[in-house]
This record gives structure tokens, C-alpha cells and sequence, in this order.
């Protein structure tokens, strides 16, 4: 009875934990690096929210992208 009442508890708090629901956060939609032709790329990134996000970064290898204002 002991082992029984085990086994429906364990399945009731699976059950419990799989039903919770959880809230998906996607990953924001951005454009292609656009080369500037002055040694520079930008990309624009739009979150669901609808916020706004730019980014520029170096072509040189090994370079790190930076957030720019998205106006110019």
C-alpha cells in the first residue's frame, strides 16, 4: 500500500510540474550585418515588444559589436 501511494505521488507532482506553464521569450528578429563601406557593419533588431536595438561592429576580425543609437 506504502509503495502504491508512493508511486501516485510521484506521478501527481510530475504531472504538476509538466502542467506549469511557462512563458517563451524568442529571440529577437534582426537584419543581416549591412557593410557601411567604411570599415564598419551595422545590424537592427527588433524585440516583441517592439523596442528597437542597433549594432555596430569593426570588420577586422575578432572585433566586438557594440548597441548604437538606431537614428541617425
Amino acid at each position: 500500500m506504502k509503495f502504491r501511494n508512493l508511486i501516485i505521488g510521484c506521478m501527481a507532482t510530475a504531472f504538476a510540474v509538466g502542467s506549469v506553464p511557462t512563458v517563451a521569450v524568442a529571440d529577437p528578429s534582426c537584419t543581416e550585418w549591412m557593410d557601411q563601406g567604411d570599415g564598419t557593419s551595422w545590424k537592427e533588431c527588433v524585440n516583441d515588444d517592439g523596442s528597437q536595438h542597433c549594432y555596430k561592429i569593426s570588420n577586422a576580425a575578432g572585433s566586438t559589436s557594440y548597441e548604437v543609437s538606431c537614428s541617425s
